[in-house]
C-alpha cells in the first residue's frame, strides 16, 4: 500500500492537530485525543501525531493507489497549511 510521510514544526502540535480532526470529523470518520488522531477518507487514511516536546507535527498517510495517495496527501496538507495562519507551514511528503 502506498505511503507517505511529513513532519512539520509548529508552536502547539497538538491544538492544530485537534483543529484538524475536527474539522474533518464533519465529513467523515475521525478519531483523535490531544497527541494523536485518524482520518478516515473514502480514498485514503491519514495517522497524525504530536510531540508537544519538539513542537512536531508527523503525519503518516496511506492508500491503495498512488493517485489516491496523492489526493490524501493534497488534502491534508492543504488544510494544514490553511489553517496554520499564525505561523505558517509548508508540506513537504516524503
Amino acid at each position: 500500500m502506498p505511503s507517505a510521510t511529513a513532519q512539520v514544526t509548529v508552536p502547539a502540535p497538538g491544538p492544530l492537530l485537534k483543529k484538524l480532526c475536527r474539522h474533518f470529523s464533519h465529513k467523515v470518520e475521525a478519531t483523535f485525543d490531544d497527541q494523536s488522531g485518524e482520518v478516515r477518507f473514502p480514498f485514503g487514511t491519514a495517522r497524525l501525531t504530536a510531540d508537544a516536546d519538539t513542537g512536531v507535527l508527523s503525519i503518516h498517510s496511506e492508500a491503495e493507489t498512488e493517485a489516491l495517495l496523492e489526493q490524501t496527501k493534497s488534502v491534508v496538507g492543504d488544510h494544514l497549511e490553511r489553517f496554520s495562519t499564525r505561523h505558517p507551514v509548508t508540506v513537504i511528503w516524503s
